[in-house]
């Protein structure tokens, strides 16, 4: 009798678990065929990643997209909040965008910055984020290239 009762236990709570993840799953589903399609320009980027940080856990917000200060993105968390300068070039990104996420971060008073970006984050753009780090009052530096997102697309948190 009682492995019957614990079975039945055991059941639901797999019955449960299968509809919250199945609950995710279509958003992630729409999400990846877009990113597959790609994006007509960089608005539509924008409003992609915040839908795919939401989409997460993470409460995303796409700012007003011109005289936002070099923010593109507000992420928030339980603990931290991020500005993120978000970048849909068919080129490599510079440096400059990681100024453009500290300038904002100054403005918005937060202490956490990052870009994403559809493409790959050059070595250079890395070196220059964690001497931002170093020497700024910026605490961490998030890098979300291309592989990040297609993690995050899986359902991996990043921040």
């Amino acid at each position: 009798m009682t492995i019957i009762f614990l079975s039945l236990i055991l059941l639901t709570l797999l019955l449960f678990l299968a509809l919250v993840f199945r609950r995710k799953s279509p958003k992630l589903t729409k999400l990846r065929e877009e990113w597959r399609k790609g994006f007509k320009n960089g608005w539509a980027f924008e409003k992609f990643s915040a839908e795919l940080f939401n989409s997460l856990g993470y409460k995303a917000i796409v700012t007003k997209g011109s005289h936002d200060f070099g923010a593109d993105l507000i992420i928030k968390d339980r603990r931290n909040t991020f500005v993120l300068q978000a970048k849909y070039y068919t080129n490599s990104i510079s440096p400059k965008a990681i100024e453009e996420a500290l300038i904002a971060a100054a403005i918005y008073g937060v202490d956490k910055i990052g870009i994403i970006t559809n493409g790959e984050i050059p070595q250079a753009v890395r070196d220059f984020a964690e001497e931002i780090r170093a020497k700024t009052f910026v605490t961490k530096v998030a890098l979300i290239g291309k592989g990040e997102i297609e993690r995050m697309l899986r359902g991996e948190r990043v921040l």
